[in-house]
């Protein structure tokens, strides 16, 4: 499997400490039904068609020499038949259609990155790897660091968890300064329910990376409304936190703007909740997490 990067994001101030790059890399073992990257859930390359740019002068119509570009179809591709020639991107004048996940070689991506150090070093930031998820691509993560601890650059790992712990501790972990480790459902039977595998290896990856204490990990939850966040799972989410001696903890609150992406490279959503949390929600859920340290939301 090729590693895809689905976006490298400069000068971001949210995905962990001071001025940092993201690496967004494509590709995941979860498929949770509210995910905010659709884009980066599958690790093979798509073309996405944005409508807003579309002229209707249907040149990519033309390009097309095996009819998967359909006008009158509401994804305007039909994936079966595509075989991801690219025609229709390289005729499009006005940027409706694009691939989405691109190959980055590694002293590339190494020279991208490192022309921010400054910001870095000025801001106490770094590179954060995110997805998707990082290390369903270990190897290449792996080369990567490498390569970026030459330069003493700070990394942080945005994680789901769902990682083979022995590889992961040989050939990524040496190279981390923080950890988002991302707890979204306790129970087993809803968990496969929205994200469709077991979470018995993210505890279990989870408990030992805290144990271990190589590095520092903030465990975060996705506040999902109806799914993660209703009183059940975040009670018994804060109960096992506490009982693990965790202080402190993040949150990623629910953004619905993510229902836009799915258009784009043609699926539909299977979660459709398009309102952002109450302040009573919000309220609600600081009030069972009073005992943990939280940057508010």
């Amino acid at each position: 499997m090729k590693t895809l990067i689905v976006n490298v994001k400069r000068n971001s101030l949210d995905d962990g400490p001071g001025i940092r790059t993201v690496i967004f890399f494509k590709g995941c073992p979860l498929s949770c039904v509210w995910c905010q990257n659709p884009e980066a859930k599958s690790p093979s390359q798509e073309i996405s068609f944005n409508k807003e740019n579309c002229i209707s002068c249907k040149k990519c119509f033309e390009a097309c020499e095996i009819g998967a570009i359909d006008f009158s179809y509401k994804y305007r591709i039909h994936r079966d038949k595509c075989n991801l020639c690219g025609n229709c991107i390289d005729t499009c004048e006005y940027d409706a259609l694009e691939f989405t996940g691109k190959v980055y070689d590694i002293e590339i991506l190494t020279k991208l990155i490192l022309k921010d150090k400054r910001f870095y070093e000025n801001s106490g930031g770094g590179v954060t790897l995110s997805g998707g998820e990082p290390t369903l691509h270990i190897t290449y993560v792996n080369e990567l660091l490498k390569e970026l601890k030459k330069d003493n650059i700070h990394i942080c790992l945005e994680t789901c968890g769902y990682y083979n712990r022995e590889k992961f501790n040989n050939l990524i972990l040496p190279y981390l300064d923080l950890i988002y480790f991302d707890l979204k459902i306790y129970d087993s039977d809803l968990f496969k329910k929205y994200c469709k595998i077991s979470n018995k290896v993210i505890f279990q990856n989870f408990e030992n990376l805290i144990q271990d204490k190589k590095v520092e990990v903030l465990p975060r939850i996705p506040l999902i409304p109806k799914i993660t966040a209703t009183k059940d799972n975040l009670t018994v989410l804060a109960n096992y936190l506490k009982c693990n001696k965790i202080k402190k903890i993040g949150f990623l609150p629910y953004n619905p703007l993510w229902l836009s992406k799915t258009e784009y490279i043609g699926i539909k959503a299977n979660y459709t909740h398009s309102n952002w949390l109450s302040q009573n929600e919000k309220k609600k859920i600081k009030e069972i997490f009073s005992d943990f340290e939280f940057r508010d939301f």
